[in-house]
């Protein structure tokens, strides 16, 4: 049998299948999936151990670097020797021994099952040895680590706004990001609808503005895709800084406003909402089914158009809008909170890098603004490589264009993602 192929046991499934999930979603992660899509693809459809497996899967992804030093300092072999299988199941076990509530006995037994079905058998020893070893002296964790960023990043954080603002800002992204719902009608509807259901929404804040027709849900909601008013499209999920993003288009009913990167589509939501006829595109037609499937949930039309705007500007005659908006592809450092598996993923050299797709996106898009439209460019990263530097070079280029409104949620201070985005007027 190969290397790190799962070893399925002959006799009784002795694992939590919250667990078990968790942990095929890590490797998923390990293989470069997106969190969240790897556990949709692994998780149980809904109860307890679907419950249990998101906080783990998040949990883990968000204190890998705890968890690996807690490792490496209760094993004699080093960490990048370990089947991908096995260090997963360390880190999981790891994270729980620290920051879950089943018994210390209970994760332990359970990483031994992991390992023996999904792992090798062979390693089930070593597993048991390296947890216990860490309950009875695996020592101090250096401060530094507790935040669980790579240095990188806290140093770009700490030059830009001091030690203290980035160690807040990497804490608030070991927490599970908040839940805000965008109302596709009135907002005082959603929020009785909401309290009926005895829950407890609140306005949604971004850059410290609340934003209108948002609310965020306090406590716990439990699957989201039953929260009342679901399947009637009475709202979809949307971050608040996104939604500020899109504001800042200023819609004005029967504005035709083209989405140039359109999914998952919240930001096509909210323009539609405000009464624009929205052309969506996106260079990938995956993506854009998921935006149709959002569509026809909220009783929204779009016009859907697939196009890659590094290869140019949209086929056929060139189109005029009211307005342009680029939430253009970057590192999405902004989201670490609620995709926590990017901070490990991303590299400093990397930003100068998307800079130079972000500017290419950003002009292609920009020929389809009429004269004194809106357009509105926009990341989901605070890094001012992909942010306002690829602005100063747009408007150094373009000078039918002038910079009129700056929106930044860096660092944030509501647990929204951090944004920066420009609204330019053109002409």
């Amino acid at each position: 049998m190969s290397k790190g192929k799962p070893l399925r046991s002959s006799g009784p499934d002795r694992v939590n299948p919250g667990r078990r999930a968790a942990l095929r979603a890590l490797l998923r992660v390990d293989r470069g999936e997106r969190g969240d899509r790897a556990l949709e693809l692994e998780a149980p459809p809904e109860g307890r151990d679907r419950a249990l497996a998101w906080h783990l899967l998040s949990g883990t992804l968000q204190h890998r670097a705890e968890a690996d030093h807690l490792i490496g300092a209760s094993s004699s072999r080093a960490i990048a020797t370990l089947q991908p299988a096995v260090l997963a199941v360390l880190r999981m076990a790891t994270y729980e021994l620290r920051h879950g509530r089943a018994p210390a006995r209970a994760v332990v037994h359970q990483a031994a099952e992991l390992t023996r079905s999904e792992a090798s058998r062979g390693a089930v020893g070593f597993v048991n040895a390296v947890l216990r070893n860490q309950q009875r002296r695996a020592g101090e964790i250096p401060p530094r680590l507790l935040l669980n960023h790579p240095e990188w990043l806290l140093e770009r954080w700490e030059q830009r706004y001091g030690a203290p603002a980035a160690a807040a800002w990497a804490q608030s992204n070991n927490q599970p990001p908040p839940l805000c719902l965008a109302a596709s009608g009135p907002v005082v509807e959603l929020d009785a609808l909401l309290r009926a259901a005895g829950l407890e929404p609140e306005p949604a804040l971004a850059a410290g503005a609340e934003v209108s027709g948002l609310l965020r849900v306090l406590g716990p909601v439990g699957q989201v895709s039953s929260l009342p008013g679901a399947s009637e499209g009475r709202w979809w999920v949307q971050d608040a800084a996104a939604a500020a993003v899109a504001d800042l288009v200023g819609c004005q009913p029967g504005w035709r406003v083209l989405d140039a990167c359109a999914a998952p589509g919240g930001k096509t939501f909210r323009l539609i909402s405000q009464g624009a006829r929205v052309v969506a595109v996106d260079r990938s037609q995956p993506r854009l089914d998921q935006l149709t499937e959002g569509l026809d949930r909220l009783g929204m039309q779009a016009e859907l158009q697939q196009h890659d705007w590094i290869q140019g500007d949209l086929p056929g005659e060139r189109p005029a809008f009211d307005a342009v908006l680029v939430d253009a592809p970057c590192s999405g450092l902004g989201t670490l909170r609620r995709h926590p598996e990017i901070r490990w993923r991303r590299a400093a050299h990397e930003l100068p890098e998307n800079a130079q797709r972000q500017i290419a996106i950003l002009t292609a898009a920009a020929r389809c603004v009429r004269s004194a439209g809106v357009l509105v460019y926009a990341v989901c990263s605070g890094e001012p490589e992909e942010g306002e530097q690829v602005a100063r070079r747009f408007l150094e280029q373009h000078d039918d264009f002038r910079q009129d409104v700056v929106f930044c949620s860096a660092p944030p201070s509501s647990g929204e993602d951090a944004f920066w985005a420009v609204r330019l007027l053109r002409g």
